[in-house]
């Protein structure tokens, strides 16, 4: 009797009553511990993770597609957005992806990047479609709140679909191999853009074909699919496994933030991210609305689907494997200048277009950006994930896409504020009438080359510094991946 008084026996007593009296798992329980359970990657499993990154990407792209672009700006307009509403929100929405640092901190703080993602994204896609609907609401009611509390929505679903972002670039980091990653990302955009033509090509002809008097209704049908094909993305992405995360350093929040800023490698790619990102989307941000008012595109939906999205998809299928082929072979660096150079340059095709030769200057813009932007995304990619050792991987990504976003955010801004200051310009030039849109697309374009000049070429591959490995972090590769055998069993299963 003794025994069972001493407190280590009433402990392992105690242990073993909850132990027989614990409630069996649920089907969900059991679940959500493998769906969020960190575990060895395989080389052997190569394959078919990427086939899935693949279907899940273009999943994501197709909600991405259609609940935003044409679509959603059809139904701001419908709404009562004006310029500057336009000009706020995607300033709002820039800079909300300062909160990406946020995320870096959580996935280096916890080390569990599948639940932070899981977590954002859903709330994303969810807020997003909510705010949609209820913003619909209120301008049937009378209310003239609805364009704030769309604003409002979409920068807040914005921020959290962002923070997503810094966990799920850590994680495909770590599972696929840095020297397949251009190929891999040029097949995945290649893919992504056959999806998005099946996916966006119909609903254009949808619109274009519904009265007048339905096509906002319709609009919400779309946004509803959309938001099923997110949600289906997910859950079908988060069956990737997610290995083992090294490490970070013991750094408070602040020293996390400060070393990427204080590298002198990587500082260079802050500086001219944030310039090139203020001129880009100074004349990017309001180019839709000067399509679908100016141009005349909101009465063509179909012919506006085509040669914003149609064109520049059927050209990334044609490219994206080749740019990131030469990515992996010549460097991140290289493709870069030409890539982003040429990027900068498709605002002026929008100055010369006209309501009867907006298709052709549209068409022409869209697809030399498309290549252009293919490239630069899959460079600018590879070396952004490849600069830092694999435990500081989040906090860079999340600090370079927060450079982007400030300098973004700034050209939005300054875009709406530009056009409402000066709404009643216009010169006339050589028998050819400019407005106010003309003048920033120009500025852009100005600005932008400017950037790449002074700022790009500081910029360093990130091979130029440190040794170049071949292993795989997080998995259980101890040799060097030869790129060219995984590529091609990943290629030959994808097929």
């Amino acid at each position: 009797m003794d025994g069972l008084r001493r407190p280590e026996t009433k402990m392992a007593l105690s242990e073993t009553f909850r132990y027989w009296n614990r409630a069996p798992l649920t089907a969900a329980e059991i679940f959500l511990r493998r769906y969020f359970t960190r575990r060895i990657v395989q080389p052997w499993q190569l394959p078919s993770i990427m086939r899935k990154h693949i279907f899940t990407g273009a999943l994501g792209s197709i909600w991405a597609t259609l609940i935003s672009g044409m679509f959603f700006m059809y139904f701001g307009m419908r709404i009562g957005l004006k310029p500057i509403h336009w000009g706020v929100m995607a300033a709002i929405t820039s800079w909300s992806l300062t909160a990406e640092i946020i995320s870096a901190r959580a996935t280096h703080r916890f080390m569990q990047r599948k639940l932070i993602w899981f977590i954002c994204s859903f709330s994303d896609r969810t807020l997003r479609f909510l705010g949609i609907v209820l913003s619909l609401w209120l301008w049937h009611a009378g209310h003239s709140s609805s364009a704030t509390v769309l604003i409002v929505a979409i920068s807040i679903a914005s921020c959290l679909g962002t923070m997503a972002s810094t966990p799920w670039l850590s994680w495909l980091a770590d599972i696929i191999p840095e020297e397949v990653h251009g190929r891999f990302w040029g097949r995945r955009t290649a893919w992504i853009a056959v999806a998005m033509i099946v996916a966006t090509v119909p609903a254009a002809i949808l619109m274009d074909r519904t009265p007048d008097r339905w096509k906002l209704e319709v609009t919400q049908i779309i946004f509803l699919v959309a938001t099923v094909f997110g949600l289906l993305d997910l859950i079908i992405h988060g069956t990737i496994p997610e290995p083992p995360m090294a490490r970070p350093p013991e750094n408070s929040f602040l020293q996390e933030i400060l070393l990427p800023l204080r590298d002198i490698n990587f500082r260079p790619w802050l500086t001219f991210s944030l310039f090139y990102f203020f001129a880009l989307y100074l004349g990017g941000t309001l180019s839709v609305l000067f399509f679908m008012q100016n141009l005349q595109l909101q009465r063509h939906f179909i012919v506006g689907m085509i040669v914003l999205s149609l064109a520049p998809l059927i050209v990334s299928i044609l490219t994206a494997g080749l740019s990131g082929e030469i990515v992996d072979r010549v460097g991140p660096k290289k493709v870069m200048h030409w890539a982003y150079l040429t990027w900068v340059l498709t605002p002026l095709f929008w100055v010369f277009a006209t309501p009867r030769t907006a298709a052709f200057w549209i068409c022409g813009s869209s697809i030399v950006g498309c290549i252009a932007a293919t490239a630069a995304v899959n460079a600018a990619t590879k070396l952004v994930t490849r600069f830092p050792a694999p435990g500081q991987r989040a906090m860079y990504i999340a600090v370079s896409d927060t450079a982007t976003c400030i300098g973004s955010g700034f050209g939005a801004l300054a875009a709406g504020l530009i056009a409402k200051a000066f709404a009643d310009w216009s010169c006339v030039l050589g028998g050819w009438t400019f407005n106010i849109f003309h003048a920033i697309f120009v500025i852009s374009t100005t600005l932008g080359v400017i950037a790449v000049i002074v700022f790009l070429k500081g910029v360093k591959n990130p091979a130029s510094f440190r040794p170049q490995t071949a292993s795989v972090p997080g998995t259980s590769m101890s040799k060097p991946v030869k790129s060219r055998a995984v590529l091609g069993d990943s290629q030959g299963d994808s097929a």
